[in-house]
């Protein structure tokens, strides 16, 4: 509400001074009270949310082991913007796919240019390949991407409006088998991170005449049965009959796995050749899959193999889809570069996340220095704290020059498995190391001399003889 204004009018003309200053003052008070009063939003925005530690630190160990797996295998990082112009996105997804008629963030800049936020990766990644000339490099071209995708969607379990998603796409192979290796990297990273009770799920939506001829088939049956089926499902009969199959309604559902043609039924002798290929490959590979032959994805572009890896876990609800994709070997060329075969797959980070299984959270920091700040300065403390983070350890100081009995204070309620306490014996540094638990004054502590006042900051011996970063390393 708008805090009303006081006008000379409210008051007339034989006021006095007195009664106007009241007046005044009371207009004050209710403006006050109605700002003080005035609700304010503090929260994210519907269907986001913010990423706070310790939780951001579990993705960052997801992150890194998912970039180590793909680097192994040959797969190198693009990053393309977060919003690109609307006809890339309408271009890939197809004009009758949902993302396109319901959920883009679409907006126009101050050119009056219709750009839109990333809802998928596939179509941004497919322009910077041809954008970049990419699509001259020695083939296959293999990529990875990380990062947010944008759709307005109802925000549930598993569903945000805002969400992260890792993926890869290859380019120039029309191969089964590396289709076969793409979906194996997938399984494996969702197997060593734990993710239990998964089924991966495979079909052929066919090639380009195979699909055609099947979307006839399809089309007639949906208008065999236009008085029963769902309203989107007769949009879809005049734009992409296939996308019938992919109905959430449950009794369209049992309409179209009942009585719907076979999409099996349609393909041709290079298609069902194809697919066997890739199924061989996941039996030699241990890789249980099911065949579902109503699996078509939401998006246009797709043809040939697609599939779905899912859990079974009630966390996620309905909301069970863990890592989907496909083949889009028309897509290179519906941007306008050359005939390009290609396979790729997105993985939902928030979903992934929500199902692996609770790690412990101490241990996150290996070592808090403490010193006496009447002894030993902070700069001199920080030399050590700088040669043990060059080591690949994890340290922490404290930067208020507080007593030595607060700054334990603080290395207790850090949770770091060790700490280390710098003293001065003598104009001769010592440092004691004692692990989480064990009291500084106690015989568990090892103290350790400065061998040489000229030395590194690390050079120092116990009076075993034991190096103390030889010791360090056992704690990091």
């Amino acid at each position: 509400m708008k805090p009303r204004e006081f006008s000379l009018r409210q008051v007339g003309t034989k006021s006095s001074c007195y009664d106007l200053g009241l007046l005044i003052q009371s207009q004050n008070k209710m403006n006050a009270k109605e700002q003080t009063t005035r609700p304010t939003r503090t929260g994210s925005p519907r269907g986001t949310y913010d990423l706070l530690p310790p939780e951001s630190n579990d993705w960052n160990e997801v992150e890194a082991q998912a970039r180590t797996l793909l680097f192994r295998a040959g797969f190198n990082e693009i990053r393309t913007p977060i919003f690109e112009a609307t006809e890339i996105f309408q271009r890939a997804a197809g004009e009758a796919s949902d993302i396109v008629n319901k959920e883009m963030y679409t907006f126009l800049d101050r050119s009056e240019r219709s750009l839109t936020l990333r809802p998928e990766g596939t179509a941004g990644v497919v322009r910077a390949y041809l954008s970049n000339g990419l699509d001259r490099k020695p083939k296959p071209v293999k990529l990875w991407y990380l990062g947010p995708m944008f759709r307005y969607e109802r925000a549930q379990t598993g569903r945000y409006r805002q969400f992260t998603q890792l993926g890869v796409e290859v380019f120039g192979s029309a191969s089964a088998e590396i289709e076969f290796e793409c979906i194996h990297l997938a399984w494996t990273l969702l197997s060593n991170l734990g993710t239990a009770n998964l089924t991966l799920e495979v079909n052929s939506v066919g090639d380009f005449e195979s699909r055609s001829i099947y979307q006839s088939a399809m089309k007639k049956f949906l208008e065999e049965n236009q008085a029963v089926i769902c309203p989107d499902c007769l949009n879809r009969m005049n734009t992409n009959p296939l996308r019938a199959l992919d109905c959430k309604v449950p009794a369209d559902q049992a309409l179209y796995s009942k009585g719907a043609p076979k999409i099996q039924d349609y393909l041709s002798e290079d298609c069902k050749a194809h697919q066997e290929r890739l199924l061989t490959s996941l039996k030699r590979a241990n890789i249980p899959y099911s065949l579902n032959r109503s699996l078509v994805r939401g998006l246009d572009y797709y043809t040939k193999t697609v599939f779905e890896i899912k859990t079974t876990d009630s966390r996620l609800g309905t909301q069970n889809t863990i890592c989907a994709g496909g083949r889009y070997d028309g897509l290179v060329r519906e941007f306008g570069g050359p005939e390009t075969p290609a396979f790729g797959w997105a993985l939902g980070m928030e979903r992934l996340m929500a199902l692996l299984p609770q790690q412990p959270r101490d241990g996150q920091t290996d070592f808090f220095v403490v010193y006496q700040p009447e002894e030993i300065s902070f700069s001199e403390a920080f030399e050590v704290v700088a040669q043990v983070r060059s080591r690949q350890a994890t340290v922490l100081i404290d930067y208020e020059n507080r007593s030595l009995a607060k700054q334990i204070e603080l290395a207790n309620k850090s949770g770091a498995n060790c700490v280390l306490q710098i003293n001065k014996k003598d104009k001769s540094r010592t440092i004691k190391l004692c692990s989480k638990g064990v009291h500084l004054d106690s015989p568990q502590a090892v103290e350790y001399v400065e061998s040489s006042g000229n030395a590194s900051p690390l050079n120092f011996v116990s009076h075993n003889g034991d190096d103390l970063w030889a010791d360090l390393g056992k704690y990091c």
